[in-house]
């Protein structure tokens, strides 16, 4: 009996708690004062296991009340052209949503028997809509500010609001035009500060403002692989690679990806159909040149660096697999080369041999002259080219450089 009278006393003083919190909560409210002090100690006493579901439902909506009277406070004195804390403005308004939220997903937890007494919703949605607005008015102010984390936490509350049952009459998503556009700054947003799950959660919608969806489309492939995500982000590869053919990034990391897994039979027929679809496009080129060196086919390489050259004279990493797969095809030449002095096809060898070197000696050069400061790149390739062109005073200087390296 001692027990069960013990347990009951404890009950009644854990109730007691939270009633005092409220009670005094409510007494602040009516005073208009330590508004800030009351939200943290409801939201404290809400936190508590020991909180019943009642009382945790109303120290929420105790405490998003707190926050309405501080907006309330600051839109006063903008209203009276009075000096104003725009943040304290802006923190408050996504303060109220999150906590009427809140209030209302544990209303929705069933009771003992089963029941579920939404008390609030109405309420909640009619306290909440008429500031709505000003959440997106206050990610774009973060935004402009270049404060992305904070932009990204109302621009997202806005969007995802859009489909939180508070919201089900007004049907957001199909009447609110303004949404896609707000998903699409929460995207740039949330990549800005390395949220991958912000850009996951926004890109669909994004898409549909109709702005930069190649960048959508690559923010959500960096999210994926920020996320280790393999199978999605070479899904958006290959989706952006698609659908945004000629925005590079993401036919660059398809190659570089199977390349790095040696898989040029794969990379090779990536470069071969972006190519079938824009063969204007000098980086699918250099692409296919980069494979096929990995497979040794230096002759074909050469022919899609001229490709590539074609459209982009200067395009240096062109300019140098053109020069290396030269200079490779004058190793392999040269081994093969007749030696036989007294032999006629030793001349003939030779010249061909000459020729490869001189193939190599010129866009090496060029690859000198676009990157000057970059002598690890084309100073070892100069080298060997001097050396076997009989090129003294060239082959003394790149000698310098490299031994000055």
């Amino acid at each position: 009996m001692r027990k069960y009278i013990f347990i009951i006393i404890t009950l009644l003083s854990l109730n007691a708690s939270a009633a005092s919190v409220i009670r005094q909560a409510k007494e602040s409210l009516k005073k208009k004062q330590n508004l800030e002090q009351t939200a943290k100690n409801l939201l404290a006493e809400a936190s508590k296991e020991s909180t019943s579901r009642s009382d945790r439902v109303e120290c929420y909506v105790l405490a998003a009340e707190c926050s309405q009277k501080l907006y309330e406070a600051q839109n006063l004195k903008l209203y009276l052209k009075q000096k104003y804390d725009t943040a304290a403005f802006y923190s408050n308004i996504l303060e109220t949503f999150r906590r009427l939220e809140i209030a209302d997903s544990i209303e929705e937890w069933p009771d003992e028997k089963g029941r579920v007494r939404m008390a609030n919703r109405r309420r909640s949605h009619d306290i909440l809509m008429p500031f709505r607005s000003n959440l997106l008015n206050g990610g774009k102010w973060y935004f402009r500010k270049v404060q992305m984390k904070e932009a990204f936490a109302y621009l997202d509350e806005y969007v995802s609001n859009g489909s939180h049952p508070i919201f089900d009459r007004d049907k957001l998503l199909q009447t609110d035009t303004l949404m896609p556009s707000a998903a699409y700054l929460a995207v740039v947003a949330a990549n800005a500060s390395q949220n991958p799950e912000g850009v996951i959660r926004n890109a669909n919608l994004a898409k549909k403002a109709g702005q930069k969806n190649h960048l959508v489309q690559e923010y959500l492939a960096k999210a994926y692989f920020q996320k280790n995500d393999t199978a999605h982000w070479l899904a958006s590869l290959y989706d952006g690679l698609r659908d945004y053919t000629s925005h590079g990034y993401f036919f660059s990391h398809l190659i570089d990806y199977y390349l790095d897994a040696q898989d040029t039979k794969r990379a090779l027929e990536i470069a071969d159909s972006a190519i079938s679809v824009a063969d204007t496009m000098p980086l699918f080129w250099y692409g296919r040149s980069l494979v096929l060196l990995k497979q040794g086919r230096d002759r074909e390489a050469i022919d899609a660096c001229d490709s590539c050259l074609l459209y982009a004279p200067d395009h240096v990493d062109a300019l140098y697999n053109k020069g290396i797969a030269s200079l490779n095809l004058a190793v392999i030449y040269t081994e093969q080369a007749c030696t036989d002095l007294t032999n006629p096809q030793c001349r003939r060898d030779q010249e061909i041999i000459r020729s490869l070197y001189n193939l190599a000696k010129l866009p090496m050069e060029r690859v000198r002259a676009l990157e000057p400061n970059n002598s690890g790149r084309w100073a070892p390739p100069l080298y060997r080219i001097y050396l076997h062109l009989n090129m003294g005073k060239e082959f003394d200087e790149i000698d310098s450089i490299l031994h000055t390296q």
